[in-house]
């Protein structure tokens, strides 16, 4: 009787060829690890402490910063509407002084002048259409520049 290949069996279970057990799929086994416990190194502890009082030291110093500066602001502002309430007085006080009435009392009170009668003015008469005219001297610049195209060197 002839036997074909596929139903023969493999005389020993050991042959990898005919060993389907392995290609099934198993369930990898899970094996647990012991749990580590987490230690925080004592370095880093002290960097975040430190990090974390630096970060607070600079906010709180930009407070300082800002308080001192919203003091001298104000400080300020009082010392300019001072000021200018004294510039104002002062422009008062100018515009009382140049005024005529106050220049014309005290030119009488004080340096004793008096206004001018018509015998003491005195009136002249200008022709019309006439024109002087006066000539200046050269001046160094002048002299210079003619000295240097005499030479022959122009600008």
């Amino acid at each position: 009787m002839p036997q074909s290949n596929l139903a023969h069996k493999p005389e020993t279970a050991q042959h990898a060829g005919y060993d389907l057990a392995r290609f099934e799929h198993k369930a990898p086994a899970i094996t647990r690890l012991p749990k580590r416990e987490h230690i925080v190194h004592p370095i880093k502890i002290l960097f975040a402490a430190v990090m974390l009082v630096s970060m607070i030291s600079v906010m709180l110093y930009g407070r300082v910063q800002i308080t001192e500066l919203g003091q001298e602001i104000s400080k300020m502002q009082a010392q300019l509407e001072e000021l200018n309430s004294e510039k104002v007085r002062m422009e008062t006080e100018l515009e009382g002084l140049m005024s005529l009435k106050s220049i014309e009392e005290t030119s009488v009170g004080e340096y004793g002048m008096v206004r001018p009668d018509a015998s003491q003015v005195t009136y002249l008469q200008v022709q019309q259409n006439r024109v002087e005219t006066v000539e200046n001297e050269e001046n160094f610049l002048d002299r210079l520049l003619s000295f240097l195209e005499d030479i022959g060197i122009s600008f």
